[in-house]
């Protein structure tokens, strides 16, 4: 019996009837097919059919072209990962398990998000680099009104009142979360109406991901539960002083089974490798933020004073940098120091936002980068001289800027594929022309549930 073999007979004993499997597409969408009990076998050894153009499909359902994508010739076969697999209804039999993309040869395509990021974890593995990831998960929390939906708490930020009135649906989220395996650090309010955050616990980048949105369906399905609505888009109120929802990423590397960022010479503890590893990144930051903050929407949120890392720097514990290095507390600094990125949101693919991560520390490394001094203040509170003299730029403040850096970065086409890259830059151009000049009042309710 093979592996696949008997962990569908597993499920089925578990009784499960119906299995859900999604991909995240270009646009940061999950989109599902199910599979009955009885087609399990099945789905894992042929996979289940979809057509390619998947690849170029867009937020609102259009249908766009690019890297060779688009039209309604061929089909492609979703085979779920059933090792990851988790049961999100036993009552009702429906299990989740996320989906690898391959073609009518069973190989992989080459636009599958999930198979790049394991192909860089498994490279940086085989160069003796161990990463771990761990995940913060903004969202706003809503009642719905005949009005239409209003923020389910309206604060004050962190507040014990926010979370008391929330507090069935919060402890039977952390409840079920813990059912099904994700590991919860930290759940609370955060600073807008009816913003929260769940911090999971650290996993290899592919586990990492699955779970983060895992994490995503169960607070969803929880939240309706409770007659509550969930939203994890970068703006889900059409208030431009509004703070939005950021998807941030932790992130330390292992090697030798020791922490780079932690226990070297370097600055804040950290050793040779770790500085190249974070130089990589911030040198890529520029051509990336079109992978990291990929929607029109992004860049409401993406701005100084939010917090959300809007300049590309780095700095011990500084939340305006785009990379906030955390050294930790001394009681667990060689396992707890770690690097955050804050520029990124839920409108990215956050596989492609993980494999982006390693693809660039990575490059880092073997060019052996050299690492900017760290920004000690609020990059937007430096007189301009000041931030042009030591190198800090702002991030791109527009998505046509930022598509346009990452069409035409060559480094990222060639750690994530020519293919993959069109066709994601074409679905977000569709994003650009069809709502970027639209009032943020149009085109938030229109995005609000899309992730």
């Amino acid at each position: 019996m093979t592996e696949a073999t008997a962990r569908v007979d597993e499920l089925r004993r578990d009784g499960v009837r119906l299995l859900a499997g999604t991909i995240v597409d270009n646009a940061g969408v999950l989109r599902t097919k199910s599979v009955p009990a009885a087609r399990l076998q099945a789905a894992v050894t042929s996979g289940v059919g979809l057509s390619p153009v998947f690849a170029v499909m867009c937020v609102d359902g259009f249908i766009t072209s690019g890297g060779g994508y688009g039209g309604p010739v061929g089909d492609m076969r979703l085979v779920p990962d059933l090792d990851a697999a988790a049961i999100l209804a036993p009552e009702a039999g429906l299990a989740w398990a996320p989906m690898n993309q391959h073609d009518q040869e069973l190989a992989v395509m080459e636009t599958c998000q999930r198979s790049v990021l394991r192909r860089w974890q498994d490279r940086a593995e085989a160069a003796g680099h161990r990463y771990l990831m761990g995940l913060e998960c903004e969202f706003t929390v809503f009642r719905p009104t005949p009005d239409g939906p209003v923020p389910a708490h309206a604060g004050p930020a962190y507040g014990l009142g926010a979370l008391l009135g929330l507090e069935d649906f919060a402890t039977d989220a952390v409840q079920e979360l813990e059912r099904v395996g994700v590991g919860v650090e930290q759940f609370h309010p955060e600073y807008g109406p009816g913003q929260m955050e769940v911090s999971l616990s650290p996993a290899v980048p592919v586990t990492a991901i699955d779970q983060y949105l895992l994490t995503r369906i169960m607070l969803r399905r929880t939240a309706r539960r409770h007659g509550l609505q969930v939203s994890y888009a970068p703006v889900t109120v059409a208030d431009p002083a509004a703070v939005g929802n950021g998807f941030h990423v932790h992130f330390s590397v292992h090697a030798g089974g020791r922490n780079v960022f932690s226990g070297g010479t370097g600055r804040y503890g950290m050793t040779e490798t770790g500085e190249h590893l974070l130089a990589g990144i911030l040198a890529g930051l520029q051509d990336a933020t079109g992978l990291f903050a990929p929607s029109p929407l992004s860049y409401a949120r993406l701005v100084p004073g939010h917090w959300a890392g809007a300049y590309a720097c780095w700095g011990l514990e500084n939340r305006e940098a785009a990379l906030r290095f955390v050294q930790g507390t001394v009681t667990s600094r060689g396992s707890g120091a770690n690097c955050e990125l804050k520029s990124t949101d839920a409108s990215a693919n956050p596989y492609l936002v993980a494999a982006a991560i390693i693809a660039l520390s990575q490059h880092g490394v073997t060019g052996r980068r050299s690492l900017p001094d760290p920004v000690t203040a609020a990059p937007d509170d430096l007189p301009a001289e000041v931030r042009q003299r030591a190198g800090i730029r702002r991030l791109p403040a527009d998505l046509g800027a930022a598509l346009d850096n990452l069409q035409q970065s060559r480094f990222l086409r060639d750690a994530l594929g020519d293919a993959l890259i069109d066709a994601f830059v074409a679905v977000r151009r569709y994003e650009l022309s069809t709502y970027a000049a639209r009032p943020l009042g149009e085109v938030v309710p229109l995005m609000r549930w899309a992730y």
